[in-house]
Order: C-alpha cells, then sequence, then structure tokens
C-alpha cells in the first residue's frame, strides 16, 4: 500500500540482493514496475547488498544526492547498506 501511497512527484527505486531480471519479472508480476524510476539486483551493481555501491548506483539513476534519499529495507543486510 505504501507505493501506491506515494506522491507521484517522489522518484523510487529497487534493489535486491536477487538477480535484476528476477526483481523486474516479480514487479511485473504485481503490476508495480510503472512506481518504479530505477531497478537494480545483485548482478547489475558493483558489489551486492551490505555493500551500499548499489544504493549509489540507484541514487545515480534518479539523480539524486544520497543525502536527499530514504532508503527502505527488509532484512539485516538492508540494514548494513
Amino acid at each position: 500500500d505504501l507505493i501506491l501511497d506515494v506522491s507521484a512527484e517522489t522518484k523510487v527505486g529497487a534493489l535486491s540482493n536477487a538477480a535484476v531480471a528476477y526483481v523486474r519479472a516479480v514487479l511485473q508480476a504485481h503490476e508495480l514496475s510503472c512506481f518504479f524510476s530505477t531497478v537494480h539486483g545483485a548482478d547489475d551493481v558493483p558489489a551486492p547488498k551490505p555493500s551500499g555501491e548499489g544504493l549509489l548506483v540507484c541514487c545515480r539513476d534518479v539523480g539524486l544526492d544520497p543525502a536527499q534519499c530514504i532508503y527502505v529495507g527488509d532484512s539485516p543486510s538492508d540494514g548494513l547498506a
């Protein structure tokens, strides 16, 4: 529900430790792809989480400084990232 409530002006990205093709397939299967400005998986960023490198890639993709972003995760490796 959160993703549906986010303002249209808000840029949303997805970063997963799964392969990017899988992430895109899941978003598409749930008709959520249109809400995401950037989508990445562990196989298309410099290093998987808990490295923060993938988060930096997402920030660059949406044209924002990391200080302007909020990251929401669902696992311990997300907290470390």
